[in-house]
């Protein structure tokens, strides 16, 4: 039997005195410091030391994930000609024993799910924490477990938004080798009282509504991103999931309580999920059944919009998605085309003259650039839009016979 591993960063700290606890934070930061110093300078002699260090089956010690969260965050290689694998693949192989161990299972939740000081930053041994979990998850073999360690996670709080992301990315990386058990957590998960409460309509359905739970106010967020990363992690396994995937994402788009963190998490979600379509040779011959429906959400977003706004992310990130999202079949009909343009171009056009804006920021201390900032919304709107919609055939294998102003104006703009 393997002896119980212990969290290395002083199993004891809790019994101490909040100075010395204070003290022993202080020391952690700066071993950790030292350690990057030498592992930037000798990389490959440390990777061998941290090999041994990390394949005891001890919980890693704080210093070390540190090092291996800065090394991840800033794209540094874990591979070198010592090491054929990464060293975080190799802690999650040697991991797997472990995770039916209680205690250590719940240091690692723990760790996961402890809220980080500042809310909105996590320190990046947390960081690497969710990727080390979904690595762990990735590599076990029992589906049973997948989904129990999958569903307490997802069952942890969503009020902040690195820890949605952590999650979802937790998720992404467990759906690269059991996609059919992950997809069957989040529907469960999805069916949840919880979910159910943190959605629109079904909190309007019900009487005597109690107040909401900050920590589930954003799952819908949570579960959008994961998602996201399932279509990111899958790669060429994801084509025969992508309709369902659309459809629970339109989903939580009407039926969740809208605000700036779901929009943001909708369009990142819809973004890696495009990106994977697009990456997969076979995506131009196949057949997909939910992208008018996706299309009709984007434009809502679209007119929502306010026009008073001259540059705004999203209606920059939702017109490249429907750039991209009309180059997929089937192709959209003459009606939806002439819809999604007059849409499109209405958000762009009703922005305010550059004149006009030079007008009212000529007061300012700084005043913006204004040509830089209204040139993206036109450059994508006139450019990326028409070559996109206008030039690509209907379901009938009909070109559509408008171009420029021309066609704006013939569709009412």
């Amino acid at each position: 039997m393997h002896e119980k591993p212990k969290l290395c960063p002083s199993a004891h700290s809790s019994f101490l005195p909040p100075a010395l606890q204070e003290l022993e934070e202080v020391y952690q930061d700066a071993a950790s410091n030292v350690l990057l110093a030498i592992c930037r300078h000798s990389w490959q002699a440390v990777a061998q030391h941290l090999e041994t260090e990390v394949l005891t089956g001890v919980f890693p010690h704080r210093s070390l994930l540190y090092v291996m969260g800065i090394l991840t965050s800033n794209g540094m290689s874990l591979t070198t000609p010592a090491l054929p694998t990464p060293i975080c693949s190799q802690m999650a192989e040697k991991s797997v024993q472990f995770l039916n161990t209680d205690k250590w299972s719940r240091e690692l939740l723990s760790a996961l799910t402890k809220p980080d000081q500042t809310h909105q930053e996590q320190p990046p041994e947390k960081a690497f924490l969710f990727i080390y979990y979904g690595l762990i998850l990735q590599t076990e073999d029992n589906a049973t477990t997948v989904r129990t360690h999958l569903r307490t996670l997802l069952d942890t709080s969503h009020q902040w938004p690195k820890q949605r992301e952590g999650i979802a990315l937790t998720v992404g990386l467990a759906a690269t080798r059991h996609l059919d058990h992950v997809w069957a957590v989040l529907e469960q998960f999805g069916r949840s009282t919880r979910v159910k409460w943190s959605l629109h309509s079904f909190c309007l359905k019900v009487l005597g509504q109690k107040s909401e739970d900050p920590k589930w106010r954003w799952v819908s967020s949570t579960i959008l991103l994961a998602y996201g990363q399932m279509a990111v992690k899958a790669k060429a396994h994801i084509l025969p999931w992508v309709d369902n995937i659309l459809s629970r994402m339109v989903f939580y788009f009407h039926h969740s309580s809208w605000d700036e963190t779901l929009k943001q998490s909708f369009l990142t979600a819809i973004f890696m999920l495009v990106g994977a379509i697009s990456r997969n040779e076979g995506a131009h011959s196949y057949e997909f059944s939910q992208i008018s429906e996706l299309l009709e959400c984007l434009m809502v977003l679209m007119e929502k919009e306010p026009q008073d706004t001259l540059c705004t992310s999203t209606r920059q990130q939702t017109i490249h998605i429907i750039s991209s999202l009309c180059k997929l079949r089937p192709p959209l009909d003459l009606k939806r085309k002439s819809r999604l343009l007059s849409v499109c171009f209405r958000s762009v056009f009703a922005l305010p003259l550059m004149d006009v804006l030079k007008k009212h920021t000529c007061l300012f201390l700084e005043p913006p650039n204004i040509q830089v900032l209204h040139l993206p919304n036109y450059d994508m709107g006139v450019v990326s839009v028409e070559l996109t919609v206008l030039n690509s055939p209907d379901k009938r294998g009909h070109w559509c016979p408008m171009s420029g102003a021309q066609g704006a104006l013939q569709i009412g703009v």
